[in-house]
């Protein structure tokens, strides 16, 4: 079994070589940025993104799972979400999202699982984390699943 380290670091590269397939410079940043991962870039410097990633592994059934800060907006226009969901044949899927746009997804389903009580009827205890998975997928949620053009880049044909 891949530690969890590995398994983000895996999912940073795919992105990256998903956009160099693509046209765009991709690069992993140093380890422990606590707001982005990748920085892509056109060829020619005039569109410059940071992109977050986050990784579910192949054995991960229950979805992608983040830190309560996944709950903070953080106005910027170019911070983008790439979710990684990793398969056995080597085909990843990626749904990518701004930043916000993420977090305010992230945040409904938050509150309206925190809104509900549990089965006897108690309030359920804020958890310290979030979580977001394929049973709350929206339409608009699939049909960010491979679609690079949301990235902005004018380079992503394939």
């Amino acid at each position: 079994m891949l530690s969890k380290n590995l398994i983000g670091v895996a999912g940073e590269y795919y992105v990256c070589a998903e956009l160099c397939r693509r046209g765009v410079l991709a690069l992993v940043t140093p380890k422990n940025n606590a707001v982005f991962d990748v920085l892509a870039s056109d060829t020619f410097g005039q569109r410059t993104i940071s992109i977050q990633v986050k990784t579910m592994a192949i054995a991960n059934t229950q979805g992608w799972k983040f830190g309560s800060n996944m709950s903070s907006k953080k106005n910027n226009d170019n911070l983008y979400v790439v979710l990684v969901n990793m398969h056995d044949n080597g085909t990843n899927d990626f749904y990518i999202y701004k930043h916000d746009e993420l977090v305010e997804r992230v945040n409904q389903i938050y509150d309206e699982y925190i809104s509900k009580p549990k089965r006897d009827g108690s309030v359920r205890k804020k958890p310290g984390f979030r979580w977001f998975d394929h049973n709350y997928f929206t339409d608009d949620d699939k049909s960010r699943k491979n679609n690079w053009a949301l990235l902005g880049f004018t380079a992503l044909a394939l």
